[in-house]
């Protein structure tokens, strides 16, 4: 192409890499399939999230396919769009005298020639990139063209790839040294610590530290590049503990960086320039939201007379396309997520604007409404959607709680809190219900209703968390305020929940012949209002301790088909499963384990419908684990029972709070302990215990837990080759029949040339089928593909 492209070795102008490449195997496999199908790739993400590393790399990788070479041309410091021609020419060594460095003389030179080009940082001249790009693949059709951008060129024949953080450790992982190489963040830092401090080593002192860098820069290759940089003169625990003031700290990039990577804060400042005003006010208005938001809540919530609410989509997908925000997951409703320091510099912005308060008041009244509207639709078909949405906007929760009990006024954080009480319960939050309205009754006590639900609900979270003293005091308090408050047209609920809450204190302590008068009088107020949820909860409790309070279980059955057939009728999901487990227990004590273990189950299917159900899961393992005791089945029974005591540790509640269900406990642990003797007990137990949560379903639904493939470390080097792993098991995963022989192979301990020669094929093909296993399994080292075929022999 030029005197520059004859000399010997690879074709082009790729610099030598001066670091190591790591991870990026799934985007690496993407980019060469999308460059065989598609002539135009562009690699979108925000900043520093490794664009240019990864462009280069595979362009690095797919030189051989390129007989006229791969040219990187950098625009990151050019401002002059009339001049994105011209630095591609002199990028690809073009003479001006032989060919005008311009469009047309550009798709003159490169017509013919089999070449990529890489254009590196394209955002801010996105128009003069997209033009140049499609004069270039009109006129040259063996030309590739791979791009690296904040946002798409938006033309025809585009393929884009968005380019996400390197992986992390999930926010309550418990990694061990062993599991760091799992993520590809904590591969990151240890490679460039090791540089930093030649004798650095992760240790079980030091993992944990790990992690919660890693958790803390969110897998940004760049902010983890800056932090590792301070090890030179701080521990991993100081960088840590000094993150809070993130652009302070990331200041220390390699002095051959672009200007722009040589700090954070400057990185960040780059993204804001190529913002139009309209897009930095909504930019500094969404850093009120904490992880990420949806459309509806940035359009109440970011909207006003500067910035309207039917401008606010076009915005987000602006700022999508610039990569400021991002969205994520793939659920029926679109959410968007910005990271951490992204937001951190939006709301430094949002603060100099003055408008901050203002700002976080909407944002607080917007999220009290959605749990006013949870609440008040709890007996519906959208019981499961409600739910889901509130466990994904839980830090938005928190934030907006947060301003509510310091900001006030008391009516609205009592309400607030106290709305969310299914929130609470359902999914096991019960220490996090308690503290938020504890803070809220903390405040200037207001002669209100919302009062007394928020003493109600603090009594019955309280009652389940075995705290009874508090819950009676509470629920007294709520029935003397209920007491002093003028009579109103309508009947507050609350004068229904308050001997609904009195009668469930009273069934837990074990008294079921007194809670049972008040569980009906509750009944008869909430059949008159046409109150479904209140009335749903009484007829559960109302069966269950019906049946508890005589020596005939069945006479609970009733209410709980009625508790059952009307949540059914409303498409309600929870109380049903309640309602459900309460029967297996009333069968259970009438020996009629078959029956029993049926309702149980069902319970635990009808609960999965709301994701991630925590109380009524701990109900169901603990029922099962009964029946399979009572069937003999001792093993089985032993481990769902330590299921069951991992789930409730996990609420930080416990079976001890209700006094029947703690004795039944302690009957099937004495007969089944009995039958296994203490040490099979003790390890079956503590197996149940380490199950996750689906695995601990898989169990109870009787199906064999599944193990997770990435979860098993890599082997020893004095591990001798296993066996081969059954075909049928291997292609269950994807596996064409090729890469199960190569897998087998890899295990033997062959390298790539071994395996060429093995299979008479070439060493590239062999290559290619090793780097298709490792993508498909999500791992980075062949050692860990030899551990996982072990491993699924042993299993």
């Amino acid at each position: 192409m030029s005197a520059a492209t004859t000399s010997r070795g690879p074709v082009g102008n790729l610099p030598a890499e001066v670091t190591s490449f790591v991870g990026r195997r799934h985007e690496m496999t993407a980019v060469r399939r999308m460059l065989s199908t598609s002539r135009l790739v562009t690699l979108t993400g925000a900043g520093g999230v490794g664009k240019t590393r990864l462009g280069m790399r595979v362009g690095r990788e797919m030189r051989r396919a390129f007989t006229d070479g791969v040219w990187l041309v950098e625009l990151a410091e050019l401002r002059d769009p009339d001049l994105v021609a011209v630095t591609v020419a002199e990028a690809l060594g073009v003479r001006e005298e032989a060919v005008s460095p311009d469009a047309p003389g550009l798709a003159t030179f490169l017509a013919g020639r089999q070449a990529l080009l890489i254009l590196d940082n394209c955002e801010h001249l996105v128009g003069a990139c997209a033009d140049l790009a499609e004069t270039l693949l009109r006129a040259c059709p063996d030309l590739r063209i791979l791009v690296t951008s904040r946002q798409a060129l938006r033309i025809s024949g585009e393929a884009t790839l968005t380019v996400q953080p390197l992986s992390v450790p999930e926010p309550d992982a418990a990694c061990t040294p062993a599991d760091l190489p799992r993520y590809e963040s904590a591969s990151l830092l240890v490679e460039r610590a090791t540089a930093v401090l030649p004798g650095f080593a992760v240790t079980d002192a030091n993992c944990a530290t790990i992690t919660a860098l890693c958790q803390a820069l969110e897998g940004m290759p760049l902010a983890i590049e800056l932090a590792v940089a301070r090890l030179r003169v701080l521990s991993l625990q100081q960088i840590l503990e000094r993150l809070t003031d993130r652009y302070r700290l990331l200041t220390a990039g390699a002095r051959n960086a672009p200007a722009r990577q040589q700090t954070l804060r400057a990185l960040i400042d780059w993204s804001w320039e190529l913002c139009s005003e309209q897009e930095r006010v909504l930019w500094s208005r969404l850093s009120v939201f904490s992880g990420g938001l949806e459309l509806d809540a940035a359009e109440q919530i970011c909207a006003d007379e500067k910035l309207s609410a039917e401008a606010i989509l076009d915005l987000i997908a602006s700022l999508v396309d610039k990569s400021v925000i991002s969205r994520i997951g793939d659920g029926p409703r679109a959410r968007y997520r910005m990271l951490e320091v992204v937001r951190e510099y939006g709301a430094a912005r949002l603060a100099d604007a003055g408008e901050q308060p203002a700002i976080a008041r909407l944002h607080c009244d917007w999220f009290a409404e959605l749990a006013a509207y949870g609440d008040a639709h709890w007996a519906s078909p959208d019981q499961a959607a409600l739910m889901l949405r509130l466990r994904h906007e839980q830090a938005n929760l928190r934030v907006a709680l947060e301003f509510s009990v310091t900001e006030g006024p008391p009516e609205t954080a009592l309400r607030f809190a106290a709305d969310l009480q299914n929130h609470w319960f359902v999914r096991g939050f019960l220490s996090e219900g308690r503290h938020w309205l504890d803070r809220a009754l903390a405040m200037p006590a207001p002669r209100h209703w919302t009062r007394v639900k928020a003493l109600r609900v603090a009594s019955w979270i309280a009652c389940v968390q075995n705290d009874r003293p508090r819950a009676e005091a509470l629920l007294a308090d709520a029935r003397s305020l209920a007491a002093r408050l003028p009579p109103s047209a309508s009947p507050s609920p609350e004068s229904a929940f308050i001997p609904l809450v009195e009668g469930n204190i009273a069934m837990f302590g074990g008294d079921h012949a007194r809670a049972v008068p008040l569980f009906e009088q509750a009944q008869a107020v909430f059949r008159d209002m046409g109150a479904l949820s209140g009335e749903m909860w009484t007829l559960a409790v109302l069966g269950l301790a019906r049946g508890l309070s005589t020596d005939d279980p069945a006479l609970g059955y009733p209410d709980l088909m009625a508790c059952r057939d009307l949540a059914a009728a409303n498409g309600e999901v929870w109380w049903r499963s309640f309602a459900l487990w309460a029967l297996s227990v009333l069968r259970w004590r009438a020996g009629d384990t078959a029956g029993a273990a049926e309702a149980a189950k069902e319970s635990l299917e009808v609960g999965k419908l709301v994701e991630d159900e925590q109380f009524g899961m701990g109900l169901a393992l603990e029922a099962l684990g009964w029946a399979a005791g009572s069937e003999r089945r001792d093993q089985h029974a032993a481990q769902l029972l330590g299921a069951s005591e991992r789930v409730w540790r996990a609420m930080q509640a416990s079976l001890s709070s209700f006094r029947s269900l703690r004795d039944f406990h302690e009957e099937s642990i004495l007969e089944v302990r009995g039958r296994l003797g203490d040490r099979a007990f003790d390890a079956a137990f503590r197996r149940g215990a380490e199950l996750t949560t689906a695995e601990a379903v898989e169990l109870a639904l009787d199906r064999a837990p599944r193990t997770a493939a990435a979860a098993v470390p890599a082997p020893r080097a004095e591990t001798p080759a296993p066996p081969p792993a059954s075909d049928a098991r291997l292609a269950d995963l994807g596996l064409t029949p090729r890469e199960r022989e190569v897998i087998k192979l890899i295990a033997e301990g062959l390298s790539n040339r071994e395996i060429a020669a093995r299979l008479v094929v070439a060493q590239r093909t062999a290559e290619g089928h090793v780097e298709n296993i490792l993508s498909k399994l999500s791992f980075t080292s062949r050692a860990q593909v030899a551990g996982w075929l072990a491993a699924r022999r042993d299993t």
